[in-house]
């Protein structure tokens, strides 16, 4: 089953409780629910256990309504941990399946020379941002606090769900901003329906997290609208036989808790006749809807979903004609004032599009839109309806996907003159700003702040005070001129417009919004390579799609055939080139390597203590000698100045260097392999934007035969899976980021999976079960760990996001530069690696309160001196205790976790505990964590190993007593 993810725990301390009685809720989805495009389908709930939820020691209701499961609690951190527990029993329906984009209408007709398909979505995107949602029902009254770009709708689903009156439900809005933007519906309504549920049932105001778990709902509601277009058209100008074919009166799906809970088909609905039209004159036109039974018609959306699927036509239509989109719209525009404001629009925005004086990073690519619409005004402004003319020009980062708005010049025949810069603005906030809008990203695995939830995200609740209204002609101080919210017909061109122009950027047609960047990637990668001439030096080309049997083929072959490669000791070194310009790539493209460069931590291993960032140089000591990693700044002759992106792509992907030679996994490419064609474009421009280093590498110091790096190939036909991550769909999206970041760039298997006799991590029970490098343990991130206080998923984000956990310590050693790391990183990215180590560990999502008394008792258990280590507890008292001992006396330097916590007193290894001694503790990577002085030259071997044993006897008294320490002592001292 999904269960919604929550909120960080300092979002959820930032959200007063000034409505009293607050609780907090976590909904409960079923393993299988949608919309088939007539139906919604879902698993059926048989049973509900909740006997497990007592001992957890919390007060919490859970809610049951049909399908609908909640589980409503005092904290937002009971109410999580208690659906966790909460055992429920469901019967799975015999499909869940969206299959409106074959089944709902007959296919197009056969004589129909030219027919497209267009589609619009039950949900644009999750939400805005991550924030709390609140409703709070009282005295036949609802009280809610959401952002929703369709407020009407969304009150109607309130109405059904509480049966309280229409009248008497009021929405507020953060800082007052009204969104109705008529573009469609986010998952901002389907969390208000959720806390409505719950308020209604509990009689407490709720507060649900909406963030981006809520992408589940997207993907089960899928399409709530389908646009069949067809024309015949000649040579000559004649267009006949247009036919526009829509499956529903209205593209509106319900709120998902108002259909699991059975309430939708509650209450009486009111059909409303569907406007169909067209402003262009096509001999033979036939305008048909399909009405079926579906709740009351949206008028807002569906003008825009109709002039997005006529727009969209028409532009296809004229580009299969060899034809100007905008000649073949005037050639069969039968109305004197709309070609009049077309032909005015297209002047100004100097259509047909010119090629730009200068050309632009060679990784973006630029296009051109052009949209119109004529609809009714339903405001009798205007007898013949309202007219609006728009053009586009849009930036596609052909190696990130994303879009950006450059520029944007519309016309309209009614209203106030049209100040299109402020208009750009509003578009670029809505449609391509903080939400993202039609162009914002869906949380795939390798998006980066996907979701992301800032620790300053959270609205107060104080702000949300402003009720919701519908769009109106409200104007800003600081213009007298422009509306704020557009009028629905003059926004209808909006989402047209955009397409079409990413059209004439791509040579791809996106038929159904959102345009992800996602979506764009994938479909740039897909395209036949001849429509991506003008790649830069290191961009890798498109794969061209294959059929299925060429595919299965290719398949067959590439197996046997890459077997046999692999297994081969020599590969052919790639031509050097000159190192790419600065210009090559753009400001976007670097931003996204800069993260990847920091998931993958390159500065840590690339770079020694007193050198140039990534510069090479760091020593590692393995078992069978001393490698150093290389240089990997953009310089020609010690660097990978000359690589081009085929050959960092290779060393990346097969751990082959340029020249031919088989890298050591000490680099970690096996896990490296898994990360994505957009993420290794972007690492690469990255790599080459940043200053070049002149550095040779060292030389290592293997033993034989490891220092025969032929050797290296069949060690990677045996141990070495070069495939790409691959997301598990059975997974949330918040796992699947969490297992690319971990198991790909994080590389944390590299150092907490233990090693077979060739140098190859140990898989199956062994992966992340812990392991020993530079002298450092790296412990178990899965099932065997050995903290004294289990894990929690909310202690490792601590640890991770600020290097420090309340019941587990700080980040030091090796880790404190990987936490460093981490830092530069989105937090939702931090959180997705913690929840997916969390599953790994099998750790509940909070700290219990079984943990903190255990953390308690263990504290408790350390007062007493152990028996016959008078010696090491003199060390102790003069050296540690200090900052290590709540004495009750005040210091700078008090340590915040007790010793009895620490993981490594606890390990059945001494390693971290001596290296602790002997180089102290730093706070340079992590500022803030705590520092402690190293003691290598003030105390001999005999003494950090006295001092070992008395820390294992005071702080671990249950753990078996190390043996032979002087001698581990000597070694950690002088290593081999």
């Amino acid at each position: 089953m999904r269960k919604s993810l929550g909120a960080s725990s300092s979002a959820q301390k930032t959200l007063p409780a000034q409505l009293p009685g607050l609780r907090y809720g976590v909904v409960i989805r079923p393993p299988a629910y949608g919309w088939t495009g007539e139906r919604f389908e879902s698993a059926r709930l048989i049973s509900v256990d909740d006997t497990s939820i007592g001992a957890l020691g919390c007060e919490t209701r859970v809610v049951v309504e049909g399908n609908f499961v909640g589980v409503v609690a005092t904290t937002f951190e009971a109410a999580r941990n208690a659906a966790q527990h909460l055992v429920l029993r469901w019967e799975k329906p015999a499909s869940v399946a969206n299959t409106q984009r074959e089944t709902l209408l007959e296919k197009q007709n056969t004589e129909d020379a030219f027919a497209r398909d267009y589609g619009w979505p039950s949900r644009l995107r999750w939400g805005e941002i991550p924030e709390w949602v609140i409703a709070e029902s009282r005295d036949a009254a609802l009280n809610v606090w959401t952002r929703t770009a369709t407020p009407e709708a969304l009150r109607h689903d309130l109405s059904l769900a509480t049966s309280v009156d229409g009248t008497a439900i009021t929405l507020h809005a953060p800082d007052g901003k009204a969104l109705a933007t008529g573009l469609g519906r986010h998952c901002g309504d389907d969390a208000a329906v959720d806390a409505a549920l719950l308020a209604k049932a509990v009689g407490a105001p709720v507060a649900v997290w909406l963030s981006a778990a809520y992408e589940a709902d997207v993907k089960a509601l899928g399409r709530a609208q389908r646009m069949m277009l067809s024309a015949t058209h000649q040579n000559d100008a004649t267009i006949s036989h247009y036919r526009y074919r829509q499956a529903y009166a209205n593209g509106e799906v319900a709120a998902v808790g108002l259909l699991l809970s059975g309430r939708a088909t509650l209450g009486a609905q009111t059909e409303r006749k569907t406007l169909l039209f067209t402003p262009y004159r096509f001999e033979k036109s036939h305008l048909s809807a399909h009405t079926g039974e579906r709740p009351a018609a949206n008028m807002t959306l569906q003008d825009v979903q109709q002039t997005f699927a006529r727009e969209a036509f028409v532009d296809e239509l004229a580009h299969a004609r060899g034809e100007d989109p905008l000649t073949l719209r005037l050639d069969h525009l039968d109305d004197d004032r709309g070609s009049e404001l077309l032909t005015s629009v297209a002047r100004q925005a100097g259509w047909p599009k010119k090629e730009p004086a200068e050309p632009s990073a060679s990784d973006v690519l630029k296009g051109r839109g052009l949209a119109y619409a004529q609809l009714p005004d339903r405001h009798q402004r205007l007898e013949s309806g309202v007219r609006s003319a728009w053009i586009a020009d849009v930036d596609v980062n052909r190696v990130t996907g994303d879009v950006r708005l450059t520029r944007l010049v519309v016309g309209q025949d009614s209203g106030d003159e049209v100040d299109t810069a402020h208009l750009q603005q509003t578009l670029q906030e809505r449609v391509l700003g903080e939400s993202r809008g039609l162009l914002g990203r869906a949380p795939t695995f390798d998006e980066w702040g996907d979701g992301q939830t800032p620790e300053t995200s959270s609205n107060a609740l104080a702000t949300r005070t402003t009720e919701l209204s519908t769009s109106s002609f409200s104007k800003p101080a600081d213009s007298s001129t422009l509306p704020l919210v557009l009028e629905d017909a003059e926004f209808a061109p909006g989402v047209a417009v955009i397409a079409n122009a990413l059209f004439d950027a791509t040579g791809v047609r996106f038929r159904e919004p959102p345009f992800t960047a996602g979506r764009v990637r994938q479909a740039l990668d897909e395209q036949d390579p001849e429509c991506r001439k003008g790649l830069p030096p290191g961009a890798k080309p498109p794969r061209k799609k294959a059929t299925r049997r060429r595919w299965l083929a290719a398949a067959a072959l590439t197996t046997v055939a890459g077997s046999a490669v692999m297994a081969w000791p020599w590969k052919g070194a790639i031509t050097p080139i000159t190192r790419p310009g600065a210009n090559l790539y753009s400001v976007e493209t670097i931003e996204r390597g800069r993260l990847v460069a920091a998931a993958g931590d390159c500065a840590a291993c690339h770079t020694t203590e007193s050198g140039a960032t990534n510069a090479g140089g760091h020593a590692f000591e393995t078992p069978f000698g001393t490698l150093y990693s290389t240089n990997i700044t953009p310089d020609e002759a010690t660097g990978i100045g000359s690589w081009s992106f085929a050959a960092f792509e290779r060393a990346m992907r097969e751990g082959v260097g340029r020249d031919g030679r088989h890298l050591y996994p000490a680099f970690p490419y096996t896990a490296f392999a898994k990360t994505s064609d957009a993420d290794l474009q972007a690492l690469y421009a990255y790599l080459m934007a940043q200053p070049a280093v002149s550095a040779p590498a060292p030389k290592n110091a293997l033993t034989f035969p490891f220092n025969v790096r032929a050797l290296m190939a069949p060690w990677q036909a045996l141990y070495h899976d070069p495939t790409p991550f691959q997301p598990d769909p059975t997974q949330s999206e918040l796992y699947n980021r969490g297992a690319y970041l971990t198991e790909g760039l994080g590389h944390c298997s590299a150092c907490h999976s233990p090693r077979n006799a060739m140098g190859a991590e140990k898989q199956g029970e062994q992966y992340l079960a812990g392991a020993v490098v530079d002298g450092w343990e790296a412990p178990a991130l899965n099932t065997l760990s050995r903290s004294p206080v289990a894990w929690s998923e909310s202690s490792l984000f601590d640890y991770l996001r600020h290097g420090r956990s309340e019941l587990h310590g700080v980040a030091s050693g090796p880790m404190a530069p990987v936490v460093a790391g981490l830092g530069e990183l989105p937090e939702y990215d931090v959180r997705a690696i913690a929840h997916y180590v969390a599953q790994q560990m099998q750790a509940p999502a909070e700290d219990a309160s079984s943990a903190r008394a255990e953390a308690q008792r263990l504290t408790a258990a350390t007062s007493a001196e152990p028996a016959g280590m008078e010696e090491g507890a003199q060390l102790f008292q003069g050296a540690c205790a200090a900052c290590h001992v709540d004495n009750g006396v005040p210091g700078f330097t008090k340590a915040s976790t007790s010793l009895a916590l620490n993981t490594n007193l606890h390990s059945d290894r001494p390693d971290n505990v001596i290296q602790s001694i002997m180089g102290g503790v730093h706070d340079t990577a992590v500022p803030g964590t705590g520092s402690m002085p190293g003691f290598a030259d003030s105390f001999s071997d005999t003494q950090v190993a006295t001092l070992t044993a008395y820390l294992r006897a005071r702080f671990a008294p249950e753990a078996p007593m190390w043996q032979q320490l002087e001698q581990r002592v000597a070694e950690t001292r002088q290593p081999h």
